[in-house]
């Protein structure tokens, strides 16, 4: 399931992005979005160009492409003409002189824009429509490659876009309050273990949770610094930080809805295991093909994977499962004081996991197309952080029902009969 994440998730953001189109994808394609970024400056551009392995009939030959560099609002105005007129609403065209040759001599292109504007989004397009390298080079050369790279940083050196402002300083308050937190979570884990002489493993899921979200936090971090010197960051931590961020975000799903079902209050071990394991099997599966999918079709146009159909398909699994989760609470069999409580923050806090997402997605369609990152990526950030405070509360907090009313707590008389 996480191998089909795996590859696509390779495929991490940066300000220096390459991308390599073989013959048969360029006579296929007229204008193709390279690389995006904002900033409140101006914006420096580097181009870098090389034809991998030409052939040999097309030694030092000379080729031509085209470059047209939008600001956000003259692309959407762009973007309601065919493609092949679209350049006229370009606020720069440039072209880059490309040499075949056997060594794949890299052409290098560098310059600036600025539009004077509050911000600026620039995006880079290659302009295809003349099809200079592909009509000349034959198709069936399958192993040349047309390899482009954009990189952007603004007149300061600053790596990050304008959508990512901040991040840093997010990520690292993250991972020192995760860490921090999962340290002060196993001790109390330790103790409870002693005390009681087994494990609670309601408790253990929620440290697993933070344990894992301490991890991710910790690789985010680490790239995003390099990230900031070179923009390209640490491939391999960015995309093991994302997968750790997917199955983070599952469990914590699974440890909701098991609570709603009773797990750990009104019963240890599972019934039906036949029916709920393929159900949980599924739900992991769908929540990577989407957002493995979303990467595969999300386009350097786009602010975050969740535009469109992803971001929507997402919310109605969240949605569903949000109904499903407050029916499972209201089923509870069990009454008295303690268990009610238990129940009604448990709803609480489910509700405001499985709704966060719908929600950051609604408010970031209703904002600039820029500041959606930060709705959709930070706000969820901040949730899933909440979330888990709120349940390791729910668990070890001084006025806690769940030590009322957990098995672990009863004598082995009293388990009896409840099992």
């Amino acid at each position: 399931m996480f191998i089909f994440l795996i590859i696509i998730l390779g495929l991490t953001e940066a300000k220096s992005i390459t991308q390599t189109f073989t013959m048969r994808q360029l006579q296929k394609q007229q204008y193709i979005p390279l690389n995006k970024f904002g900033s409140r400056r101006i914006v420096n551009y580097k181009i870098l160009s090389r034809i991998i392995k030409p052939p040999k009939d097309y030694e030092n030959k000379q080729f031509n492409i085209e470059i047209d560099f939008f600001q956000q609002d003259r692309w959407q105005q762009a973007l309601q003409k065919d493609e092949c007129s679209r350049s006229d609403e370009a606020n720069l065209i440039v072209h880059q002189q490309i040499e075949a040759s056997q060594d794949e001599k890299i052409s290098s292109l560098e310059g600036s824009v600025g539009f004077g504007r509050y911000h600026n989004v620039w995006l880079a397009v290659l302009n295809n429509c003349q099809h200079t390298i592909d009509k000349i080079i034959k198709l069936n050369n399958k192993n040349t490659k047309l390899e482009i790279t954009v990189w952007f940083y603004d007149e300061g050196g600053q790596e990050f876009s304008l959508e990512e402002e901040g991040l840093l300083s997010v990520v690292f308050v993250l991972t020192i309050f995760t860490i921090i937190g999962f340290i002060y979570n196993y001790s109390i884990f330790k103790s409870e273990l002693k005390k009681y002489g087994e494990w609670d493993y309601a408790y253990l899921f929620v440290l697993v949770v933070i344990g894992l979200e301490a991890i991710q936090n910790l690789l985010n971090f680490i790239h995003l610094i390099v990230y900031n010197l070179n923009g390209k960051g640490i491939g391999a931590f960015s995309t093991i930080s994302e997968i750790i961020q997917v199955i983070d975000n599952y469990l914590l799903m699974i440890l909701l809805i098991l609570l709603a079902w009773g797990w750990s209050i009104e019963f240890l071990d599972m019934e039906d295991w036949d029916i709920y394991g393929p159900l949980a099997f599924f739900i992991a599966f769908a929540q990577a093909l989407i957002v493995g999918l979303g990467r595969l079709v999300s386009s350097q146009t786009d602010y975050h994977i969740y535009e469109g159909w992803v971001g929507y398909t997402i919310s109605l699994i969240y949605l569903s499962l949000a109904f499903y989760f407050y029916y499972s609470t209201n089923q509870r069999k069990k009454k008295g004081d303690s268990i009610e409580n238990f129940y009604c923050q448990l709803k609480i806090y489910g509700m405001l996991f499985f709704l966060a997402f719908p929600f950051f997605l609604f408010i970031s369609k209703l904002v600039d197309p820029y500041k959606s990152y930060k709705i959709i990526i930070m706000g969820n950030m901040f949730v899933r952080i909440l979330n888990i405070v709120l349940m390791s509360r729910l668990f070890t907090g001084k006025s806690s029902e769940y030590q009322k009313i957990c098995i672990k707590g009863k004598s082995f008389l009293d388990r009896g009969k409840l099992l």
